[in-house]
């Protein structure tokens, strides 16, 4: 009985070690585009989406930088990566989505916009009229804005604080069928009635400006869902090194198949 014992536990010791846990790694599930805006993603002017085929395409001069994870694109208010968009990423009559990225101001007031301090696009379907996360400097203390249609529901008071420039944030925008979230860091900062259901003239998408105007900063692996994140998979993305590809029930396969070599 004491050498069955001791063989499971050898036996669950050695999966467990061939297995890769989902802590650590970003939640797949409802993900519909990628950009992790890394060097080898970017082939002139030409962006890939990693996952969904949503690939991009640079308008200006954005610049290769270090990003927090990897590499990232600075952006001067007037570049973008422009896609013209998949079906996946087209939102009109849905009842759930999910936006997250990284950002890094680049100064004090990260916006070139159509008006004072407004509006600098991070990641948005502004001119599909469907959805913004974008930078807002008329609203005092809640600058990371999240905007979504129809009727482009939380315009002037839906955001979270802006961060010193130089210092990456994690923003995540939610629709969740009534509810609207945005999360910084992974906490959630506002919550708000929302109704729907989305509105949205197609699936064009921009990073780093739209026709409204432009952020000034580095903006890093943007990432779209079409379905509610939760709070907890929200925190796992925050706490995620980007996306890295999971297959647990292949690994385990693949484990059992050396052991009994």
């Amino acid at each position: 009985m004491s050498k069955k014992i001791t063989y499971l536990l050898v036996l669950f010791v050695l999966c467990s070690m061939c297995v890769d846990v989902t802590k650590g790694q970003m939640v797949q599930d409802g993900l519909v585009a990628y950009w992790s805006l890394d060097a080898n993603t970017i082939s002139g002017e030409n962006v890939k989406d990693v996952v969904g085929g949503n690939d991009g395409v640079i308008t200006g001069s954005p610049v290769q930088v270090a990003g927090k994870i990897n590499g990232a694109l600075e952006f001067d208010g007037a570049s973008s990566v422009d896609v013209t968009g998949t079906d996946a990423l087209n939102f009109n009559g849905k009842t759930e989505m999910t936006v997250a990225v990284w950002a890094k101001p680049g100064n004090d007031d990260p916006v070139v916009g159509v008006v004072a301090g407004c509006c600098g696009s991070i990641v948005a379907q502004r001119d599909a009229n469907s959805w913004a996360l974008r930078y807002d400097g008329r609203n005092p203390d809640q600058e990371f804005e999240f905007i979504v249609c129809p009727n482009w529901q939380g315009d002037s008071g839906f955001g979270a604080p802006k961060s010193a420039p130089g210092e990456w944030h994690y923003l995540t925008a939610v629709v969740a069928v009534d509810k609207r979230q945005l999360y910084l860091d992974g906490e959630l900062v506002i919550e708000d009635v929302y109704e729907g259901p989305m509105s949205s003239g197609g699936p064009e998408t921009d990073i780093g400006h739209a026709s409204d105007g432009g952020f000034v900063g580095v903006i890093d692996e943007v990432a779209i869902y079409d379905k509610a994140l939760s709070a907890s998979q929200i925190k796992q993305n925050f706490s995620a090194s980007g996306l890295t590809a999971v297959n647990i029930k292949g690994k385990l396969a693949t484990c059992w198949g050396e052991i009994k070599k």
